[in-house]
């Protein structure tokens, strides 16, 4: 998170938590946005959208948010999703059972320079919030953000939202704990 506020001065200055609706939540069942109903699948990461600052003020992300990678790694896969483009970079840390670490970083405006087998350096920018420009929708700008460890051999072009919390090699992770420093 460091990185996040560092880089997002003086907007994010005094950054103190982040603030959550509880459909923003990993494994949610339920939408925060619209009707807020059933979501097809449990939510397979951590959405970010409001934070509060020390002052007890709430504010928002928005199009000019710059979103860093949290971890050293390289780019797999840059892929659309329904609110702008995904980044899904894989890192040199591994479980015990030998599986790799995966992000992913939903929702983004990738940094035009950024492409496929890139190394990219922890805290390095790597994209923008999407501001969901030429969409409908009544869902507001945030960053959709998913850990995972996968196998090793496991083949980036099979990344997908929906394959992310249904494959059976792939064990999703809490992001909370992962972005307060506890992976």
């Amino acid at each position: 998170m460091e990185f996040m506020v560092e880089h997002n001065r003086p907007q994010m200055a005094g950054f103190k938590s982040w603030v959550f609706h509880p459909g923003m939540l990993f494994q949610a069942l339920q939408k925060w946005w619209g009707d807020q109903g059933h979501r097809p699948a449990p939510h397979e990461g951590l959405d970010l959208q409001r934070f509060a600052d020390a002052g007890g003020r709430v504010k928002t992300v928005d199009q000019h948010t710059q979103i860093p990678a949290a971890f050293a790694g390289h780019i797999v896969k840059i892929d659309r999703d329904f609110l702008g483009k995904s980044i899904y970079m894989s890192h040199e840390i591994f479980a015990a059972d030998g599986r790799r670490l995966l992000s992913a970083f939903g929702h983004t405006v990738p940094r035009d320079f950024l492409k496929i087998s890139q190394p990219v350096a922890e805290g390095e920018i790597i994209a923008a919030v999407s501001g969901f420009p030429g969409k409908k929708t009544n869902l507001l700008p945030h960053v959709h953000l998913t850990f995972a460890w996968a196998p090793v051999d496991f083949n980036p072009d099979q990344l997908t939202w929906k394959n992310l919390g249904n494959d059976p090699g792939i064990t999703l992770i809490d992001p909370l704990p992962v972005i307060s420093g506890f992976l």
